[in-house]
């Protein structure tokens, strides 16, 4: 939970709910319909003549049913035109005055909900009482809101699991020391958004600035960028929970039938101990995470790769991606409505509104439960331009916008592939995880193939179908799971391998395993891994 300076805590989301959309168009209905003193809408009758029209109409249909009826001229023997009788309008013609009314209230009934839909769409929108707030906040989504549960897979038949590789995210964090700036020069609008509502100016609602006026900055914030918050906790120990829950057989014998390692980071390390502490809760093992090794080639190659850092971190390409992106019409329109709502005397400038962003995303993550006044400036649509961003920076950082990232992503497959190839020679751990970052979480998906999109993602197209969303591939607490499963299958011992990515099933092999030649078919390659590449010198393209 947040305490009232609205400090990180732990917390968990409650199931999302579907959007609801509403009409863009209001429908007008006024020349048969009238208002009783009720306020109840009444269907006007008919007058002689009108029944007059009705009976004509209705001849003139029947007529053109039976021409539609009748063999087309020329097409069988006797065939001959038909032509319409003649209507008299004095004929004494009995019309189906019932039906027609019927279909009148029908279409009144139809009207009147659709405006009133129409009318419900430009209702000013509350943050504060919105049915389902925007949930998804690129990589800084909270692990709860994309996760499945490992737990309801079952294990292929036959089969018993008898290792268990994982990579991982660390779990929720504080921001950036970058990120704690930014963020904070712009909770200094505080006082000019509740003064530009009491003043009129504002589009904003009066609960959400209610809302404002409890928030406080969080001065602990300064003191702990970048480390793991309660709720980042809470998700790593759940993980190792879920996964003691469903493999408790793997959670017996020696200590060295685990192996654990992060990174240096404070995030990374608590997060390996968090895991390590809901897997092994209960148990007789008394298991610990490896300290972080000075160069982890493993789980953050790119660290040490000079043509990354050159050519893919510091190159040109990824900042015009971000650079246009402040360009199109979505993020200028995105701008205008943040001014607009908001009604202040500052100028927003692009980096501004992103730095709204930046701390309506960070706050929302700490309690999922909860609401963040900063996220109340924003609509649904412009909470969605905005994730985007993310999207293109992710995609050219760690992802498919270079062949070096794709790369960087071997040496902790070709991890995988050996651990379980002991395995299976029984010389295997139970149980091997890493506690990485989203850098490499990316960087192997793009080595697997996975979440390929046909065309490259640009700032200046966004493609709501597109396959690259960051918001699963790297969320808080991301992972790829895989599970080394021995079978009896006709009498034979055979093995299977099953993947999950955020305890759901993947596209890399069915529910019911790869078979274990599929695996050494399509992984064995991982094996001759090098990162010859990164030297600058070597002039190698692959």
């Amino acid at each position: 939970m947040m305490n009232g300076n609205g400090s990180p805590g732990t917390g968990s989301l409650p199931p999302t709910f579907p959007k609801i959309a509403g009409a863009e168009n209001s429908i007008s209905h006024r020349n048969r319909s009238t208002t009783s003193n009720t306020g109840h809408l009444k269907l006007l009758k008919p007058t002689s003549q009108g029944r007059q029209q009705i009976a004509a109409a209705n001849l003139q249909h029947k007529a053109r049913a039976a021409a539609n009826a009748a063999p087309a001229v020329g097409t069988a023997a006797g065939s001959q035109h038909f032509t319409p009788p003649a209507v008299n309008q004095a004929d004494d013609v009995s019309p189906d005055i019932d039906k027609i009314v019927r279909k009148k209230k029908t279409m009144i009934i139809r009207m009147l909900f659709l405006a009133v839909v129409a009318w419900a769409s430009t209702e000013k929108s509350c943050y504060w009482n919105a049915f389902c707030p925007y949930p998804m906040y690129s990589s800084k989504t909270p692990y709860d809101t994309v996760r499945g549960d490992i737990r309801d897979y079952p294990s292929p038949e036959g089969c018993q699991a008898i290792s268990v590789w994982s990579l991982h995210r660390h779990g929720n964090r504080n921001p950036s020391s970058r990120v704690t700036a930014d963020i904070k020069a712009v909770a200094r609008l505080k006082d000019k958004i509740i003064q530009s509502f009491e003043s009129g100016r504002s589009q904003m609602c009066s609960q959400d600035i209610e809302e404002f006026k409890k928030w406080k900055w969080n001065e602990t914030l300064e003191e702990s960028q970048s480390f793991l918050t309660g709720t980042g906790y809470e998700e790593l120990f759940d993980i190792g929970k879920r996964l003691r829950k469903k493999y408790p057989h793997l959670l017996q014998g020696s200590d060295d039938k685990y192996y654990f390692r992060s990174t240096n980071e404070q995030r990374n390390v608590v997060s390996g101990m968090a895991f390590v502490h809901g897997l092994a809760e209960g148990t007789d093992l008394n298991l610990t995470v490896d300290g972080p090794w000075e160069r982890d080639d493993i789980i953050r190659p790119y660290q040490n790769c000079d043509r990354y850092q050159v050519e893919v971190k510091g190159g040109q390409k990824l900042e015009d991606e971000l650079d246009a992106y402040f360009r199109i019409v979505e993020f200028q329109m995105v701008k205008n409505n943040v001014q607009k709502r908001l009604g202040i005397d500052t100028q927003l400038s692009p980096k501004g509104v992103y730095s709204l962003y930046e701390i309506c995303r960070f706050y929302r993550s700490w309690t999922p439960t909860k609401q963040s006044p900063w996220c109340s400036v924003f609509s649904h649509q412009d909470l969605v331009v905005l994730e985007y961003r993310d999207y293109v920076r992710h995609y050219h950082l760690n992802g498919y916008g270079s062949w070096v990232n794709v790369h960087l992503g071997g040496p902790v497959v070709k991890d995988l592939y050996e651990n379980f190839e002991a395995a299976v020679n029984g010389s295997g751990r139970n149980v091997v995880s890493y506690f990485t970052h989203d850098t490499v979480m990316e960087m192997t998906f793009c080595a697997l193939g996975l979440f390929k999109d046909d065309a490259p993602i640009r700032a200046s197209e966004r493609n709501p179908d597109r396959l690259w969303k960051t918001r699963f591939i790297a969320s808080f607490s991301s992972n790829l799971i895989a599970v080394l499963n021995s079978c009896q299958e006709s009498g034979s011992q055979t093995y299977r391998v099953q993947f999950f990515i955020n305890e759901r099933e993947t596209e890399l092999c069915p529910i019911t395993g790869c078979t274990w030649k599929q695996f050494q078919d399509n992984f064995h390659r991982f094996t001759k891994t090098n990162l010859d590449y990164c030297s600058i010198n070597n002039t190698a393209v692959f």
